[in-house]
């Protein structure tokens, strides 16, 4: 089950290893399919709401995230909390090639 994450959490979510984080919003249904679709699987998977308090010392972190996530989901993949990677859409298959 994806973990809701917020300023207080979001960096020892990323600390843990291999981990993905989708950037959402509260009226995303193309994100709610994309998170639904990852529970299914073993992963760890983090969700930040962008439109809800709680995000803006992430965005601050990752500034890069106004430009890129120009479509949601945005999923950011992280390895041992640096960011390796991102996948912009609701690509589940993407996002499950990077944690085999």
């Amino acid at each position: 089950m994806a973990q809701t994450l917020d300023d207080t959490n979001w960096r020892d979510f990323i600390s843990q290893g291999k981990v993905c984080i989708v950037l959402t919003r509260t009226d995303c249904g193309n994100c709610e399919t994309l998170i639904s679709a990852l529970d299914d699987h073993s992963i760890p998977i983090g969700r930040l709401t962008l439109d809800l308090p709680g995000s803006t010392e992430f965005k601050r972190e990752y500034p890069q995230i106004a430009l890129q996530a120009s479509v949601l989901p945005f999923t950011i993949l992280f390895d041992e909390a640096e960011w390796v990677d991102s996948i912009m859409g609701a690509r589940p298959g993407k996002v499950m090639e990077w944690f085999d």
